[in-house]
């Protein structure tokens, strides 16, 4: 058989299936967040069983370092009020991240994108806001759910909600289904019990009201019209 090969959007649309959530694990400044370890592991996995490269890129010319002078009130033991001066280095500039296939160099996908960090030392503003830039890029391209409770639990809902799209497909497949049987016996009550028999292949006991796959329920719909009503005709 021959190997099917896929287009870079359909590569990053498979890599967004296995890294489409991570878990809130660690903690800082009073708040949590997902370390960049965990996403870099799901996505890196995907990109190399994919083979996708992400060049990212700082836009020549953008790049800027600015001083930032913080003053705070603040208040000593004795409720005496003082001013606390603080600088900062705030780096920005502007991005441009390009993803690869790397069984096609010319097929790639270019995604504009912003960096800022701010630090006391300036290669740490470059550091931390290249850092951030890394995780917000992934998570938000990949659409990565961040959760400070259960990833399984997340799952599940997001299972219950598919399961319920395909459950209100499915029955409006068998309503009309259950109008074309309806007409079929009305116009043949003869043919009740080899309908039925017919129908029990899909669903136990005849029951068709119980299928929630929207496949099983279009086969089942199919299969009867091509036997029973484009067979009348």
């Amino acid at each position: 058989m021959e190997e099917v090969k896929l287009s870079l959007i359909q590569r990053l649309a498979k890599i967004r299936a296995i890294s489409d959530v991570a878990q809130k694990s660690k903690k800082g400044y009073n708040y949590s967040y997902t370390d960049i370890s965990e996403i870099l592991a799901n996505v890196t996995a995907g990109m190399k069983k994919y083979r996708v490269s992400l060049i990212p890129t700082i836009v020549p010319g953008t790049s800027k370092i600015t001083q930032n002078v913080i003053v705070n009130t603040k208040f000593d033991k004795t409720g005496k009020m003082y001013e606390q001066t603080t600088t900062e280095m705030l780096f920005c500039a502007d991005m441009v991240f390009k993803w690869v296939n790397e069984d096609d160099p010319l097929d790639v996908i270019e995604v504009p994108w912003f960096v800022a960090g701010s630090q006391s030392d300036p290669s740490q503003a470059i550091g931390s806001g290249l850092t951030y830039t890394d995780r917000q890029f992934l998570t938000n391209y990949f659409q990565i759910a961040s959760l400070e409770y259960d990833v399984d639990a997340y799952r599940s809902k997001q299972k219950a909600a598919e399961a319920s799209e395909d459950k209100a497909i499915a029955e409006g497949i068998i309503e009309k289904f259950d109008t074309i049987l309806k007409q079929y016996l009305a116009d043949n009550p003869d043919k009740s019990e080899e309908a039925k028999k017919f129908i029990s292949k899909f669903a136990k006991n005849a029951n068709y009201l119980t299928i929630k796959e929207p496949m099983l329920a279009s086969k089942l719909l199919e299969d009867f019209n091509a036997k029973f009503i484009s067979k009348g005709e």
